[in-house]
């Protein structure tokens, strides 16, 4: 078993009168899906289970009702029914727990109907109650400095609270020192564009995006100090011969902030370059986004 995935499927009902609330608990309920299942995969050891590689649970208000993709000989795909007024009334951290008890119920009687061993579902689900349903892991290995007095690792967290990718640097008995955020958000450790930590100095670490799974020459990376400073480089917009393609991918990072920190004046700045050098995208965007909203504020 590799994957798990909890899904809402359930649907806005139409009516004349729009019910926000009942919306609003919907998309709640997705949010609460997608990380509970990143941190169920995460845990889950390797288990033996007739070549099923994945388990995706829709969570329902009627099952009959259901519309999802049917089970086939690897992918299996149960349901289970949620009362989404109930859902609304909880706390946070009820509400975590209510959706991975029905994910788990909904888990566990296929797990009953194939004949598999309990032990490694009831443990993960055990060990995501003991940590509340809270998300928080430290990713790979600490790796020391090359004096050997300090060690950095990645830390990630990714739940209903706190989102986001950072650098841990402790001394040797691993007193941490300073928690350096350098990513906005911890599902990026699952989309696999974190790439490995290594020490650039005694006191600056080196982090890569890596691009289809691997890491080349041209990567983007951070460089993350001790001291709390970010600094993000992008060889293609860096490089003695200015590329306005990379300006532009470069000036979206900051403008968008999903995979590095925001920074939209940056951003700006960076696409502006793009444009002046005549790269079309750039001079699109910017008639996009920057013009249209000038004129509405001018007309407003």
């Amino acid at each position: 078993m590799k994957y798990f995935r909890f899904v809402c499927d359930i649907k806005t009902k139409p009516s004349e009168a729009v019910d926000t609330t009942r919306d609003s608990a919907i998309n709640e309920v997705g949010v609460f899906c997608a990380y509970l299942s990143r941190m169920y995969e995460y845990y889950f050891p390797a288990t033996q289970t007739d070549n099923v590689v994945s388990i995706t649970v829709c969570l329902t208000e009627d099952a009959q009702e259901a519309e999802h993709p049917q089970s086939c000989a690897n992918i299996k795909v149960v349901t289970n029914v949620m009362d989404i007024g109930k859902f609304t009334r909880l706390t946070p951290s009820g509400k975590s727990l209510y959706i991975i008890g029905l994910c788990q119920q909904a888990i566990m009687s296929l797990v009953s109907e194939m004949s598999w061993e309990t032990e490694s579902f009831e443990h993960t689900y055990n060990r995501i109650l003991g940590k509340n349903c809270l998300f928080r892991e430290y990713w790979r290995k600490a790796k020391c400095s090359p004096n050997r007095q300090l060690k950095a690792q990645i830390y990630f967290e990714d739940d209903y609270e706190k989102d986001g990718i950072y650098v841990d640097f402790t001394d040797k008995s691993g007193k941490l020192i300073k928690r350096v955020q350098f990513a906005p958000s911890g599902y990026h450790i699952y989309s696999k564009s974190i790439s490995e930590l290594q020490w650039e100095n005694n006191s600056h670490v080196i982090i890569k995006r890596a691009f289809s799974h691997s890491c080349t020459k041209t990567c983007d990376y951070w460089i993350i100090g001790i001291d709390g400073s970010i600094d993000y480089h992008s060889p293609r917009a860096e490089n003695s011969e200015v590329n306005p393609h990379g300006l532009f991918d470069l000036g979206i990072l900051y403008w968008e902030g999903k995979i590095i920190m925001p920074n939209q004046d940056k951003g700006l700045e960076l696409i502006r370059k793009a444009a002046e050098l005549n790269y079309k995208h750039a001079q699109k965007w910017i008639e996009r986004n920057i013009s249209i909203t000038a004129n509405k504020q001018q007309t407003d």
